[in-house]
């Protein structure tokens, strides 16, 4: 389906012919046609392509038209659970092999992650990937490995994306440490065209963590295609070395949950390095980037750090875009002609500043999110106008919101939200039961499990922490199930980032954004 989005256009593109530069911003036009994929990207007055006399004209006014957002670190199997911290941790931790290990980690974390993946696998999915949307997200890294694909449901899976092509060796992502043979074998597949997407040196400078980093150079993995998630533990001078630039992963709420220090996001962008960011997980970040934007710009201003909030809008959107298309061959994050039509659309006053605007915006302001030309996630009105169907009614920050979300075994059917809420509150009341009946199940299939057919079967990303079997406890009724973390960053959010972490106080900011 054709779409055309009118409103104040602030395109991020790389092609002269739409903006001039990336600060660029203008009353215009962007022309989606039905491939997904933007035809043109015009100025108010200027004529659109042929083709377009049936499509919808979504008029936002003076709402800010962006390129989607793209959230380049996370683990979604995580995000129903609630930020967590180590009652009896009296530093920060060292790194990432650290914080596994303590003591309420794997019952905090570990196990009720994995009671919804067993048991309620697509209930699950639905709840995370609308977390990330609300957000303005229309591509997230870190979806729990899976027995197949989901391309083209809510959200694109950034490992997971094949562009209708089924080639699910485009991103290949680590997040334990890799051996030097592995990185070596990494290093080759990269050289053939796939991007690695790797948390590298993640903790603080002077410990073990550095030498992930000192091993991914001796490997030959610093190249184009390279995507390094966190690197606080690198050295600043170590930066310089990675002359074929890939990019670097900024995490800073988590970063400063755990750790209490955070990358060194200049010296990365002193050795031309582009930063990204990601809002990593529920237990340690933030609910979507849209609200890593703020931490971002918080924890900048505390250090001094010259980034401007156009920089911190690159982070999410062209920064991530162009490294990504090294491997998908296909442009995000950037609204120009042959870029995929994935759009943000974020309420904003006459007359502001867009960057600012965007940086300052809360899940109330998104008001359109549109994925490869189809309108996923809006207000009521502009769902409607925009021709959306199959549609879930919700409510997100106290303002009504309609989601494109389609039952998984019949697309042709709206899920409702209750639905959904109803099933993950049943596990969480006996995920003992809950996850016996989804282990029979899986047992019982006996097909192949990369047919369509198939019971979806996901999997943690994460370490399991102490735990006797297979990161779950010998007796299953020692599981307890937190309620679920809420879509928006709340007053709840807000008070829990309070006296706890290792922030010392800086993340308490992030309240002036919301109240």
């Amino acid at each position: 389906m054709a779409l055309v989005i009118a409103g104040r256009v602030v395109p991020m593109a790389s092609d002269p012919a739409v903006a001039a530069d990336t600060s660029a911003s203008f009353p215009g036009r962007v022309w989606i046609g039905d491939d997904g994929m933007i035809a043109a990207v015009t100025r108010s007055g200027q004529t659109g392509p042929a083709g377009f006399e049936t499509a919808p004209v979504v008029d936002v006014g003076t709402s800010l038209v962006l390129p989607g957002l793209i959230d380049l670190h996370n683990h979604l199997a995580y995000n129903t659970l609630p930020l967590w911290s180590e009652p009896t941790q009296q530093a920060p931790f060292a790194h990432h092999n650290s914080w596994t290990r303590a003591r309420s980690y794997a019952a905090s974390v570990t196990w009720p992650a994995h009671a919804f993946v067993t048991a309620a696998p697509q209930e699950l999915l639905a709840y995370v990937e609308t977390k990330a949307i609300v957000g303005g997200t229309t591509s997230v890294q870190g979806s729990p490995p899976k027995n197949r694909p989901r391309d083209g449901w809510l959200v694109r899976n950034i490992e997971d994306e094949t562009w209708g092509t089924r080639n699910r060796n485009l991103v290949y992502a680590s997040t334990l440490t890799m051996t030097p043979t592995v990185l070596a074998e990494r290093a080759n597949r990269m050289r053939a065209g796939s991007l690695f997407i790797y948390h590298c040196a993640e903790g603080r400078q002077g410990t073990v963590a550095a030498a992930e980093f000192r091993d991914a150079v001796a490997a030959g993995c610093l190249q184009e295609r390279f995507v390094a998630i966190h690197c606080n533990a690198v050295e600043p001078g170590a930066f310089v070395q990675w002359t074929e630039r890939g990019a670097v992963v900024w995490s800073p709420l988590s970063n400063l949950w755990l750790y209490g220090t955070t990358t060194d996001v200049p010296a990365a962008r002193a050795a031309g390095l582009p930063v990204c960011l990601g809002s990593d997980w529920s237990p340690s970040g933030s609910k979507n980037v849209l609200g890593e934007l703020k931490v971002a710009r918080t924890v900048a201003d505390h250090h001094g750090w010259a980034l401007s909030d156009a920089h911190l809008v690159e982070m999410v959107t062209a920064n991530p875009g162009d490294v990504l298309t090294r491997s998908w061959g296909r442009q995000t994050g950037r609204l120009q002609p042959y870029a995929a039509g994935d759009v943000t659309v974020i309420r904003a006053d006459p007359g502001a500043d867009p960057f600012a605007a965007v940086v300052r915006a809360t899940e109330r302001d998104v008001e359109l999110v549109v994925v490869h030309g189809s309108p996923r996630y809006g207000t009521p009105q502009l769902m409607d106008v925009s021709g959306a169907q199959t549609l879930t009614d919700l409510t997100v920050a106290g303002q009504r919101r309609m989601l494109s979300l389609t039952r998984p075994d019949d697309p042709a059917h709206a899920w409702p939200w209750e639905e959904i809420l109803a099933r993950l509150e049943q596990v969480r009341a006996d995920p003992k039961r809950e996850i016996e009946l989804g282990l029979a199940r899986l047992a019982a299939y006996s097909g192949p499990f990369d047919d369509p057919g198939a019971p979806l079967r996901l999997a943690l990303d994460m370490p399991t922490g102490i735990a006797p079997v297979g990161g779950l406890p010998k007796d299953l009724i020692q599981i307890l199930i937190p309620a679920l973390d809420s879509l928006t960053h709340d007053e709840a959010f807000l008070a829990s980032l309070v006296g706890r972490g290792w922030h010392a106080g800086v993340l308490n900011k992030l309240a002036d954004y919301y109240r």
